[in-house]
């Protein structure tokens, strides 16, 4: 009886929600051809090219290095050249670790790499020796300075390099590396130190807010010093060592930022409006500032996925406050501040189309501001927060929620599945269950079906790896990395606009 009373009572429950899935956008490659997945497009069609969508010729490749780690990054560089197989025993599915086609192959990026030993710099036994010496924070400036002489020998070449690999040895990572991550399969942590709660949803990891300067963004702000994008690799990329990915897998994401880096475009995707400014807008707050004090930040993106960071005005904010927000001169500042650029940059003339996301809720004032720096010259706009939603929904059977899947939960608002089943892939490619992100459209002109697309299009624009798709639009995907580096940057170098000096 009391299952049937229950029964009763759900069959007259009547649900608004609605569910549906947006198709996935495609990836265009070399000569226009069009593909599902990075790695089988760059395979069959090679990537798109320079900004001209001319394949690049070349990437001139510099090592900053001990003799020893030089010489692993040129046999790494090496191998690369080359088609690299896929060692994954037991592998899920063949789809997800590929072999590698190799770089300089024409079914591959089809592009030469030359790393002369003119474009090397080596550190001494000595200044090693030194570094291992110091406490790890004075043993990262000392690092950071003497990185940049070399960097700036390297910029004064006749011909320099277009990307530069700054490869350290294993006793200066356990001196002034950041801690290394635990395995997300096993760990060889004793029993009484392991957490205490095991989660299994697919979570955003926090970081801790570093309390001084650290290895990585330190080298990203000398390489901006000095106008050379760099790439930090340890001895584990090169040989296999630790908890890394095989050897294919590392040459594809490698060999995918490497190109980046060099001005290349590996891939376009389809899906976005052209003449459209996609703009992501986020906050971090300066190493050793007061601690009220606050920056913003916006990442700019043009529908063929040229990017420009910029940095914005600083502004004192309370925790207790909740999220940070900023004023609505602020605002309008910062919004025009992106259109200038992005029409300096892009089209010579401003965008026909302005969308804003931003990884907190818009404030009324910052609505108002950004309305004001679009009023008469941009019509079409669109404000969107997006967050990681805390609501999970699942599907019948044994696959999780299809990516590309949106539910409504209520006007304006909406649940998206970014991360999900992946049809073409035949599976979900994560090892926990996929969280949603929490999408509210807060002002704008557009609907839901182009908005949302356009997130879906936006999480296939991580150029940092060939990896199918990111959880996050590249326009919030590194805002906290970029915010980092922007935070610890020396008061005497300038940020670089452009994206591939982030990554």
């Amino acid at each position: 009886m009391a299952t049937a009373n229950l029964q009763d009572v759900l069959s007259r429950v009547r649900s608004d929600l609605k569910c549906w899935q947006l198709p996935e956008p495609a990836m265009v490659f070399g000569h226009g051809h069009r593909a599902a997945d990075p790695k089988v497009g760059i395979g069959m069609y090679g990537p798109c090219g320079d900004e001209n969508d001319q394949p690049l010729a070349r990437i001139r490749v510099g090592v900053i290095g001990t003799a020893g780690t030089i010489q692993s990054a040129q046999n790494w560089l090496d191998r690369c050249r080359s088609r690299v197989l896929s060692k994954v025993e037991d592998a899920v599915d063949p789809h997800l670790f590929p072999a590698f086609p190799g770089v300089e192959q024409k079914n591959g990026f089809g592009c030469k790499i030359e790393c002369p030993i003119g474009l090397t710099e080596r550190l001494l036994p000595g200044e090693v020796a030194h570094c291992a010496s110091l406490p790890k924070g004075k043993a990262v400036e000392y690092l950071a300075k003497l990185v940049s002489t070399k960097l700036e020998t390297l910029a004064d070449r006749e011909t320099p390099p277009d990307v530069v690999l700054v490869a350290l040895p294993k006793d200066v990572k356990e001196k002034a590396g950041e801690r290394a991550r635990g395995s997300q399969r096993t760990s060889s942590r004793p029993a009484d130190k392991m957490p205490k709660q095991l989660s299994f949803f697919d979570e955003k990891r926090e970081e801790r807010e570093p309390e001084g300067r650290t290895l990585h963004r330190a080298i990203k702000g000398e390489g901006m010093r000095h106008g050379l994008p760099t790439q930090l690799v340890w001895p584990s990329t090169f040989d296999g060592s630790g908890d890394v990915e095989d050897e294919a897998t590392r040459a594809w994401n490698f060999c995918t930022a490497l190109y980046y880096k060099a001005k290349g475009m590996p891939w376009r995707v389809t899906g976005l409006e052209k003449n459209t400014c996609y703009v992501g807008i986020s906050f971090f707050k300066p190493l050793g500032a007061a601690n009220l004090l606050q920056t913003s930040m916006a990442q700019a993106f043009s529908e063929r996925g040229e990017g420009v960071v910029l940095r914005g005005t600083n502004f004192d904010w309370n925790k207790d406050q909740g999220e940070p927000h900023l004023s609505r001169e602020a605002s309008r500042q910062l919004l025009e501040n992106v259109l200038e650029q992005f029409g300096r940059h892009h089209y010579q003339q401003p965008p026909g189309r302005v969308v804003v996301h931003k990884s907190s809720a818009f404030s009324q004032d910052e609505l108002d501001g950004m309305e004001e720096a679009l009023d008469g010259k941009i019509a079409l706009y669109d404000f969107l927060s997006i967050n990681r939603g805390t609501l999970r929904f699942l599907r019948v059977g044994e696959e999780p929620p299809l990516r590309g899947t949106v539910i409504e939960i209520a006007e304006n608002r909406y649940l998206f599945y970014t991360r999900g089943f992946i049809p073409h892939l035949g599976l979900y490619p994560g090892l926990r269950i996929p969280r949603p992100l929490d999408v509210t459209h807060a002002r704008g002109t557009g609907v839901a079906h182009e908005f949302l697309g356009e997130i879906l299009a936006l999480s296939r624009m991580n150029w940092n790896s060939a990896n199918f798709a990111a959880a996050e639009p590249i326009t919030l995907g590194f805002s906290r990395k970029i915010g980092l580096i922007l935070g610890e940057l020396p008061g005497d170098v300038k940020p670089e606009k452009y994206f591939r000096f982030y990554m």
